[in-house]
């Protein structure tokens, strides 16, 4: 493959193909335009006060998440309920203290996930969503 270059068109001469150009922005194969390479042409614009701080939004309200998140697994971690000795108990005794520890893990577990339910799926997700919804699902005219 062959390539030339002129003022402002480029010549591409493949063995098995026809001449294919491109001369003031368009494709060509001999004489029949094939594209306008100008089609896909993209324009960024500034991102506006109100979008500005909508990312700011965002980054404090996922901190915020994951604040929450990491402090209720911590606290979880390091204050859950110490499996019960069952040295020296029946078997009648040790079935029943096993079945006291599992209530109580999963209360524990449950009152975790309620408060994680209350200060996060209920409170911050609901408040992100509406105002991301309105700065940025906004058509611009």
């Amino acid at each position: 493959m062959s390539r030339r270059q002129h003022d402002q068109s480029v010549v591409v001469s493949p063995a098995s193909a026809g001449e294919i150009s491109v001369r003031e922005g368009k494709a060509a194969i001999g004489s029949h335009v094939v594209s306008d390479t100008k089609a896909g042409e993209i324009s960024i614009v500034p991102p506006t006060f109100l979008e500005k701080w909508g990312i700011v939004f965002v980054a404090c309200a996922g901190g915020w998440i994951l604040l929450v998140g990491s402090g209720i697994l911590i606290y979880f971690l390091c204050h859950q309920p110490a499996l019960p000795s069952l040295a020296g108990q029946t078997v009648e005794q040790a079935k029943e203290v096993l079945n006291l520890h599992k209530q109580l893990y999963d209360q524990w577990r449950d009152s975790l996930t309620y408060i994680f339910d209350l200060l996060v799926t209920k409170t911050a997700l609901p408040l992100v969503t509406l105002l991301l919804g309105y700065l940025f699902g906004k058509g611009k005219s």
